[in-house]
């Protein structure tokens, strides 16, 4: 009877410690990214959203010097998904003499999501402050200035810059990530 007993405290201890602590949320599908992009629609009642199959992205012939700061613009600039990437969504809005590009990218895993965060920020770590030029659409050629913000009290790590040229133009990029995605 004594061992029934414990038995039963032991599964019901163990039933409330796995609702407390249920683990990881599981990763997301490429089905769920289409879902949070569905919702992403213009003032004109339009959705532009799009798959991104990495094996048909057609890649801009374009380069940054220094070559070393080229990651900040791959998968933006350069359109060049994040190796390790296995698929992920986008859309692009044209806002009079402005333009918005979001695109989501999906890893296998958090973990290799968050490799492609930290290549990215050790990256910037060491373009931040240099004179950077872009030989692509849109060509700029600018100081390359922002902020890195690491994990803290439940807020997401997050890297944002800025290539500001010398008429003004400003191209700005905002990274972060989530579970197993790359924004």
């Amino acid at each position: 009877m004594l061992v029934l007993l414990a038995a039963g405290v032991a599964v019901v201890a163990g039933l409330v410690f796995w609702r407390l602590h249920p683990g990881p949320a599981p990763g997301f599908s490429l089905s769920d990214l289409q879902g949070v992009y569905a919702g992403m629609v213009r003032s004109d009642g339009t959705n532009d959203a799009s798959v991104i199959d990495i094996k048909r992205v057609q890649q801009e012939t374009g380069y940054i010097v220094p070559a070393g700061c080229q990651p900040l613009f791959e998968a933006t600039v350069l359109n060049r998904p994040p190796r390790g990437a296995l698929d992920g969504v986008g859309t692009f809005w044209a806002v009079d003499r402005s333009a918005v590009s979001l695109s989501s990218y999906r890893f296998a895993d958090a973990a290799s999501a968050n490799r492609e965060y930290e290549r990215l920020t050790g990256v910037y770590d060491h373009c931040q402050g240099t004179y950077v030029e872009v030989h692509a659409r849109p060509a700029s050629r600018g100081m390359l200035a922002g902020l890195r913000r690491d994990a803290a009290g439940g807020r997401p790590a997050q890297l944002a810059y800025v290539l500001t040229t010398n008429d003004g133009t400003k191209l700005a990029v905002h990274v972060l990530t989530f579970n197993n995605t790359v924004t």
